[in-house]
């Protein structure tokens, strides 16, 4: 169990430092003058020239370039002030005048030399001039083979800039300017540029000659917000989009050492929130502002123009752009599958004229610990509480509750009389003559029986007085390994990327393994000036062995796509209800269990994990793309694109016979299948984009047509093959005849036909107006409903961009936006929803010939039709504001938003009239509202050491709430626990998926309060005391009131990124605060009666004694009835509010001049840990619970956590 803790600080253990940048001015030698003679107001005495020169570089930020020889023991005697203000020129003139030493400016470098001795000036083209000095013979530039290159940076305002990055063009070689603004790199013989760029200023390139220095003017970025964005579509500046979008940039992703992109992208974007699932090879929940559905709430993905529902068979290495659409008005044009939101994703592409061949390394190592598990009574406890159970249950009768209490009771394991004993063994099945005290291991041996078809089975198990800590058994310290090779390059008319990736991950349960190979090829080529063609292809096979859950849908269309979602026999929950008395093998090297009486019928973790380790989910996906693009004139060009997504899926599973539990299985059951799908995407666009004077016109219309996945699968099954070993078990070994079973399906998905088109107008970039349209056809409703239009309408108006704001300099960047639309969403309906559906070889109960005895077989009902069926439909609109200030250090986003859902679809429960066995079709019965605020706060800049820092906030205020269900319909329920009734209710006026039952208002604490009491059926001291919410003096099914919400009021995050020299430190904390879980685990280890003889959680030791009323855990007894553990009441329901640092990473890039020597380009390595901590109130193992499905989220069944990981990386070029 998680309680509250922290990790009280991390220790950076030292700041390597590199060498400072020389400007020239010549280190003294030991005959010079130390400069701590100089005052504060000015130079005076006798001082070497160096010296003198280097005081006047710190005061007015310019750099002296001069010969060693040329100041050589020269000094002056001059009074020098040191006041900015004075004219630096006559300074010098008057201090080198003595010396007949000349000097020449450029911008602000100084260069010196002696009175008629020529100078060599060189200019490059642009705005840039720098000068040289001569240099002594066999010294110069052009006669070296590498030298280096020295300058200094600051803005047009004078103002030094430190952090500055300056890279060679098209390597990664590169350095950053030190505190002072100056830098020197290292510059190979060839000529070639500079790439100068920094946060909040305008990129510049150079080219150099073999200068030794060089002076550069960074201008102010007032268009930072110009970034391009991909809308999957078409491409926008960031400052012209008038939805709500947001990127994630692929370095931000990197950071967090994840096989799944979903998972990265938590805490980046407002609006967004990831449940996180701890299993690998399992997809994650996404949900972009709210839960708009009873289902098919995860966004739409799209890949290089392919949509998806399914990323888990991505590379994040290969990530070049991440962009999310959350309304409407940027969402829209995607139409039918658009409500959930959408998340654009392109893959890198290589870069053009690049040269040469660039590689790239990307490799990491890490371990997951899986941490403790809640804390339970160990073996003695948990006797003595069985005891003190009996002792309870006396005083619940009226019995005598004292030393003589016990006469004539006794325990299966632990004897009879005042005090329980912990036996030596446990054994399973009778054998005369034998004493559980003195057991003879060798002569039983002989009779060992673990054949349950053989009889009685015999077994002699050790008790674990000490206790089996069976969280730990099933759990390990689980490594991580990732590798990524990737391959870069293009020429003047094409660009090619290439990778190669690898990932192999174990889960923290044993025997829980995935795998995933990879490898994508991008190209793009000009085939003309006008025609273009390009295309995209990934190659995945990813394995799986040993899963928790349903394995879900390869191609990501099914209705659930949450793979791996708990139910309360995994093998988690298991091993917390397993005995602690009960060791992990018998005596014998079998596996031991709970088939001893006493204890339940809790199946050893351990056995079961080793039955299904074997078990496999392999998929062979491919998912590909390819275009034609050409130019008609330069304003118009047409793109025609087709692509598609291809899997080969073979799953088995095996189920041996057991022996060793109260509930065995006699037969070993084994199950293969195989699938194959293919979905396919057809588009067709026409762009047109126009300028004209202030005019900005943009137009563009397309055709789609697609099918989500014609799905064809194959299973078979059969019962105890001639052989255990999973390498020769095939069906054909399996036992022949009626147990040996087969099946196959058929899907041929659900097909699009959509048109669509985008409108865009802007003046001067200042006001933006922008109208989407989309129709949509869908096979997945009837003809009367099988069309739907989707229109969006936006607009933005730039406010920095008027006059009046220009006496606002702090305002560098103002947008207000608002956006209006609808989106539809049909994620989880099948096309077979319209129509009834029969099926045959059923057996059923009409008499047919009046006979009263046959059962005949024929056809019968199995699905009702609803051809009526409408999309759902979302109404969003969206009001919000970006901005930049203050040179672009400071950037605001601020929506506020509300999106409407119409026409919900459910399934709703048959009368029985139609039968049992007919499921019933999607009817469109409600409308839901979700409505919040999405801020994200960033600012940037450096300090003057030199250190650049980033800090992003990121919040997301959401409200949900079910606005109306049809009028026959007043609510309906879900979520059905072992509690008997179901926890969950949807009703409107309260938000999807709440917690609905009795509220507790503490418990009894004797029987005059019962008397005094509402009447509740089987109240007494120390049980449950519910409100009576009616006020009727009975508590009753009336009284059932609503608990909570599992959906988080808020969620947040702050994001913080460091950089000093080659230092960079980057963290995440992230926050989910105003939602509730209910713990179904407490029903399991709570409660005596739940399972008796099961583990207990600790918390009983605080549970109610008739010495200790001041609790809220009930009395430890054996009765179940209403009062006790059989009714859902907010016992069960707990605060699920916490706050995660989800990962923190130090790294180091060395310096370009050391690893040159390596033949290398760029060298990073690095360290990160994941999930160090979190703060919590939640007593399960983690407070970030999913669900099976949306109206039944937030229940824990014991869920797989999410644990905490180390990992070292390095990442490195060439």
């Amino acid at each position: 169990m998680y309680r509250s803790h922290l990790l009280a600080a991390f220790l950076c253990l030292g700041l390597l430092l590199s060498p400072s940048i020389n400007v020239r001015c010549q280190q003294r030698t030991d005959s010079q003058l130390p400069v701590s003679q100089s005052t504060k107001s000015g130079i005076s005495d006798k001082l070497y020239l160096p010296d003198v020169l280097n005081e006047l570089a710190k005061t007015y930020h310019v750099i002296f370039n001069y010969d060693t020889d040329l100041l050589l023991n020269k000094a002056t005697t001059l009074g020098i002030n040191l006041n900015p203000g004075q004219n630096l020129d006559r300074i010098l003139k008057k201090l080198l005048a003595p010396y007949h030493i000349k000097f020449k400016r450029s911008k602000f470098i100084y260069i010196l030399y002696q009175e008629n001795t020529p100078v060599i000036p060189q200019t490059n083209a642009g705005n840039r001039q720098a000068s040289l000095t001569p240099n002594k013979p066999n010294s110069s530039p052009q006669e070296k083979t590498e030298w280096h290159l020295r300058g200094k940076i600051v803005s047009t305002t004078g103002e030094i800039l430190p952090g500055v990055t300056v890279l060679l063009k098209n390597t990664t070689t590169g350095t950053t300017t030190a505190p002072n603004g100056e830098f020197s790199l290292l510059i190979p013989p060839q000529a070639g540029s500079l790439i100068i760029s920094s946060i909040g200023y305008v990129s510049q390139e150079f080219s150099f000659d073999k200068e030794t220095v060089i002076a550069v003017n960074l201008e102010e970025d007032t268009k930072l917000l110009n970034e391009v964005v991909v809308t999957g579509y078409s491409t926008e500046n960031r400052s012209e989009v008038t939805g709500a979008v947001s990127t994630v940039k692929p370095a931000q992703l990197q950071i967090v050492p994840s096989a799944n992109v979903e998972q990265q992208l938590q805490g980046r974007v407002a609006g967004l929130t990831v449940i996180s699932n701890g299993q690998p090879g399992t997809s994650n929940q996404i949900r972009i502002r709210g839960f708009g559905s009873f289902g098919g709430n995860q966004p739409l993905y799209v890949v290089d123009g392919m949509p998806t529902q399914n990323i888990q068979f991505i590379n994040p290495n290969d990530i070049e752009t991440t962009t999310v659409l959350k309304d409407a008005a940027s969402a829209s044009i995607y139409g039918a599958r658009a409500a959930a939101g959408v998340i654009v994703l392109t893959t890198k592409k290589g870069q053009r004229k690049a040269q040469k061949l660039s590689i790239s390394y990307d490799g990491l190592y890490g371990v997951t610990d899986p941490g403790k598990g809640p804390a339970i009574l160990n073996p003695q406890e948990q006797a003595d509480w069985t005891w003190q159970a009996r002792r309870n249950d006396l005083f619940q009768t009226g019995g005598v509750n004292g030393p003589n209490s016990f006469a004539g009771i006794a325990n299966g394991q632990y004897g009879s009389g005042q005090t329980p004993v912990l036996p030596d063994y446990l054994l399973v099945g009778s054998k005369a003559g034998v004493s559980a005290a003195a057991v003879d291991l060798a002569d039983e041996q002989l009779k060992y029986n673990t054949n349950p078809t053989n009889g009685d089975i015999y077994l002699v198990i050790p008790a674990n007085k000490s206790g089996t800590d069976w969280y730990k058994a099933i759990t390990r310290v689980a490594p991580l390994t990732r590798h990524t090779l990737g391959f870069s390059g293009g020429t003047e008319t094409s660009r090619y990327y290439l990778s190669l990736g690898m990932q192999q991950q174990a889960g923290i349960v044993i025997n829980n393994n995935f795998s995933r190979y990879s490898f994508r090829i991008n190209t793009e080529f000009g085939i003309t000036k006008k025609l273009r063609f390009g295309e995209t292809i990934q190659f995945t096979y990813i394995s799986a062995t040993g899963l928790q859950g349903s394995v879900g849908n390869p191609l990501g269309n099914s209705t659930n796509n949450n793979s791996s979602v708990a139910s309360d026999e995994n093998d988690i929950l298991t091993a917390l209800r397993m005995a602690p008395i009960i060791p992990v093998y018998n005596s014998f090297g079998g596996y031991a269990g709970t088939a001893a009486p006493g204890f339940s019928n809790p199946r050893n973790p351990v056995a079961n994990r080793a039955i299904h380790a074997h078990d496999l989910n392999a998929t062979l996906h491919v998912l590909g793309n390819a275009y034609l693009e050409y130019d008609l004139i330069p304003a118009l060009t047409v793109r025609s694109s087709l692509g598609g997504t291809y899997f080969s899926n073979y799953t088995t599973s095996y189920s041996r016979a057991t022996y060793e539990n109260s509930e065995n299985i006699a037969n070993y059951t084994y199950t293969e299948g195989s699938g194959y799908g293919l979905a396919w995407t057809f588009t067709n666009t026409a762009q047109y984009k126009q300028t004209v004077g202030k005019h900005e016109i943009s137009a563009l219309a397309g055709i789609e047509a697609l099918n989500t996945g014609i799905v064809r699968t194959i299973n078979g099954s059969g019962l105890n093959p001639f052989s255990t070993d999973p390498n020769y078990i095939t069906l054909s070994t399996t036992t022949a005849g009626t147990t040996r079973q087969v099946n196959s399906t058929l899907n041929r998905g659900n097909a699009f036909y959509s048109l669509f088109g985008q409108a865009r107008y802007s003046y001067q970039s200042k006001y933006i107006v922008t109208a989407v349209v989309r129709r949509d056809g869908s096979s997945q409703f009837g003809p009367h409903y099988r069309y739907g239009v989707f229109p969006a309408f936006s607009a933005a108006w730039r406010l920095s961009s008027e006059a009046f704001m220009k006496s606002l300099p702090w305002v560098s960047d103002l947008k207000i936006r608002g956006g209006y639309g609808q989106m539809g969403n049909t994620n989880y309906l099948s096309s077979t929803n319209q129509y009834d559906l029969f099926a045959s070889n059923a057996a059923n109960g009409y008499d047919l010939g009046a006979t009263n005895s046959i059962i005949a077989s024929g056809y019968y009902t199995s699905q009702i039709g609803n051809p009526d069926a409408k999309w759902e439909t979302s109404i969003t609109s969206t009001i919000g504001l970006d901005g930049a200030f203050f040179n672009n250090r400071l950037e605001v986003v601020l929506d506020f938003w509300r999106k409407d859902t119409k026409d919900l679809l459910y399934q709703l429960a048959l009368p029985s009239v139609v039968g049992v066995r007919a499921s019933a079709p999607f009817v469109n019965v409600a409308s839901m509202r979700n409505q919040g605020i999405d801020l994200q706060l960033t600012t940037r800049g450096k300090l003057g050491i030199g250190l650049g820092y980033e800090l992003t906030a990121i919040g997301s205020f959401l409200n949900n709430q079910i606005m109306a269900i049809a009028p026959q319909v007043p609510y309906f329920t879900s979520g059905g626990t072992r509690l008997g009734t179901p926890v969950v209710r949807n009703e409107p006026g309260h938000a999807l998926s709440s917690f609905y039952g009795y509220r507790v208002m503490g418990l009894f604490t004797n029987k005059e309060e019962v008397a005094a009491a509402a009447i509740q059926t089987g109240a007494a001291p120390g049980r449950f005391r519910f409100a009576d919410i009616n006020g009727d003096g009975k508590i009753d099914d009336n009284d059932r009131t609503y608990l909570g919400s599992p959906i988080p009021k808020f969620t947040g995050s702050l994001n913080l990124s460091l950089t000093y020299k080659g230092i960079d430190l980057s963290a995440n904390l992230y926050t989910s605060l105003g939602s509730q879980i209910f713990n179904n685990q407490r029903w399991f280890t709570d409660f005596y009666p739940s399972f008796t003889g099961a583990a207990v959680s600790a918390r009983v030791k605080d549970s109610w004694l008739p010495t200790h009323t001041n609790t809220s855990v009930p009395i430890f007894e054996s009765a179940a009835n209403f009062s006790t553990n059989t009714q859902s009441n907010s016992y069960y329901v707990e605060n699920g509010s916490y706050a995660r640092l989800q990962y923190i990473s130090m790294g180091y890039t060395f310096p370009s001049d050391l690893i040159k020597r390596l033949t290398i380009s760029r060298l990073r390595v690095y360290v990160s840990a994941t999930n160090l901590f979190t703060i919590t109130r939640y007593s399960g193992l983690d407070p970030a619970v999913g669900g099976l499905a949306d109206a039944t989220f937030g229940i824990d069944v014991g869920n797989y956590p999410v644990t905490r990981g180390y990992t070292v990386g390095v990442s490195f070029g060439f």
